[in-house]
């Protein structure tokens, strides 16, 4: 690190804390502090789904796994632009005219609230974890780079992001997501440059990587077991749909946007910026190996078989003075504006769909202060979850989507009977929640057993687990957990449409 470096990184964090800061005096209710007043413009909104979508997955695993694998896991990503045609066209305009913050308020409008708790503790423990998971990728890669102090690094950027957050709210998010997109989008090109127009060619990387395999996009068998091109298929339509449905800190951008039309331009500004960014940084991983094959005595062995640092490595090492500390930015600021916007949301839902509920008569001043209290909370817990995290996990790609994908648990089925089933009423929608998380809870239980050690699987037979293992891909999990969620819930609720009233069917 370079004096100049740290200039660079220093200012960056001031700028992110003052911006955000000086929306302070914005946020006098609730609506402008959870949602931004329902006026943000649809560009600085779409900026934020680019910044949110990015994260520090993309700094770190994304290379790591073109680095040591190939192309196949991004495929998923790859899904984006088909199922933001569903959320364009269907999503944004139910959700924009049903609720007024929570979309699990639509959800307790066609079942009850029982549904609304469930979706509700749901997001808040995946954005939990989530949460957690973007901080230890930044702390271990920066790590890696500096050799500071990785517990150090996720402290103190928690930290910053948590203070802007909680004084300025959603507005604050998203106008300092705008800095950290340009940022972490930049950091990339800086890398791609140095590599491509480095000493070896971009052509003679290219075709080493090509020859490797490395480009390999999808495996053509349709085996469920594997992760084949249908497995990474459903899992990135099916997973992609849940998180842009299901997860609240999405619909707060919807309703931020001042329009209908301009909520779905941001959804494609943000889908385009993605998968832009995410292919720059697949590449950038293949041209790694590329790099590492021709000149393997540049980089340690320790570095060289770890896919979470060898990225970071090569950021130390080759870049000149000024860009390292800006690609430390950007790795500070694809956290950040994934850890601001999670924040926020986990906040909301505590306040609108769980607190609000016993106290309704709550006052909305009352609510404003609860909410940067639970924003205090819930960024605290974040930071602590990294700080847990940091006893060590390499694939970290495929680790984050396994359990993405276990923890699915058939909520989406439910928004799904909800959008587009009128007979679908509260009995049959618990019955086919129910079969959605066994699936899951089955899926969990095969990752458990498989690697447990095996001196604690003693009075279980091998038989027994065998019989019991799930027999298709941890990707799937997700798609079988929801597809039995919706017919399930669908073929109960006729079943049971006798015994139930209809529940708001002019919803659908």
């Amino acid at each position: 690190m370079a004096n100049f470096d740290w200039i660079i990184l220093s200012l960056y964090l001031f700028i992110i804390a003052w911006a955000g800061t000086r929306l302070a005096r914005h946020q006098t209710n609730t609506e402008n502090y959870f949602i931004g007043g329902r006026s943000i413009p649809w560009w600085a909104v779409g900026f934020s789904f680019f910044g949110t979508s990015i994260s520090t997955a993309t700094f770190i695993a994304l290379p790591g796994q073109a680095y040591g694998g190939d192309w196949r896991p991004h495929l998923a990503n790859l899904m984006l632009p088909i199922l933001v045609v569903f959320i364009a066209l269907v999503v944004i305009p139910i959700y924009r005219k049903q609720i007024k913050m929570s979309a699990y308020e639509f959800l307790e409008n066609r079942f009850g609230y029982g549904i609304r708790f469930y979706a509700s503790l749901f997001y808040l423990i995946t954005r939990l974890f989530r949460s957690g998971f973007v901080l230890f990728l930044m702390g271990k890669a920066i790590g890696a780079m500096t050799e500071w102090d990785p517990y150090w690094i996720i402290l103190i950027s928690g930290l910053i992001a948590l203070v802007y957050t909680i004084v300025g709210g959603l507005e604050a998010v998203i106008w300092t997501d705008v800095l950290q997109s340009v940022t972490l989008f930049g950091g990339g090109l800086i890398c791609l440059w140095i590599l491509w127009f480095g000493p070896d060619g971009g052509g003679q990387l290219l075709q080493i990587a090509h020859d490797s395999d490395k480009f390999r996009l999808a495996d053509w068998s349709l085996n469920l077991g594997e992760m084949s091109i249908l497995v990474t298929i459903l899992y990135g339509l099916v997973g992609g749909t849940d998180s842009y449905v299901v997860h609240q800190d999405c619909v707060q951008k919807y309703l931020a946007s001042k329009t209908t039309k301009q909520a779905q331009k941001a959804i494609w500004l943000g889908a385009i910026g993605s998968i832009l960014t995410w292919n720059v940084f697949m590449l950038i991983g293949s041209l790694l190996y590329s790099y590492y094959s021709l000149h393997p005595n540049e980089i340690p062995r320790e570095f060289a078989t770890s896919e979470t640092q060898v990225f970071p490595y090569f950021v130390a090492t080759h870049l000149p003075k000024g860009a390292t500390g800006f690609i430390l930015a950007g790795m500070c600021a694809a956290a950040m504006s994934s850890l601001d916007t999670m924040i926020n949301g986990m906040s909301m839902v505590t306040v609108r769909d769980l607190f609000l509920h016993f106290r309704p008569q709550t006052s909305d001043q009352i609510q404003l202060k609860l909410g940067r209290i639970f924003s205090l909370g819930w960024g605290l817990l974040g930071i602590a979850v990294g700080l847990l995290l940091l006893m060590g996990v390499e694939q970290a790609m495929q680790f984050s989507f396994t359990v993405f994908s276990i923890l699915g648990g058939g909520l989406l089925g439910v928004f799904l009977l909800a959008f587009f089933i009128p007979k679908a009423n509260t009995f049959g929608v618990y019955i086919g929640l129910g079969f959605g998380i066994l699936i899951s809870v089955w899926a969990l239980l095969d990752e458990i057993f498989s690697n447990i050690d095996p001196s604690l699987k003693m009075g279980l037979s091998n038989k027994l687990i065998e019989n019991l293992s799930f027999p298709f891909h941890p990707w799937t999990t997700i798609f079988f957990s929801n597809l039995a969620s919706f017919f399930v819930g669908w073929a109960a609720s006729i079943l049971l449409s006798k015994m139930i009233k209809k529940h708001t069917v002019n919803l659908t």
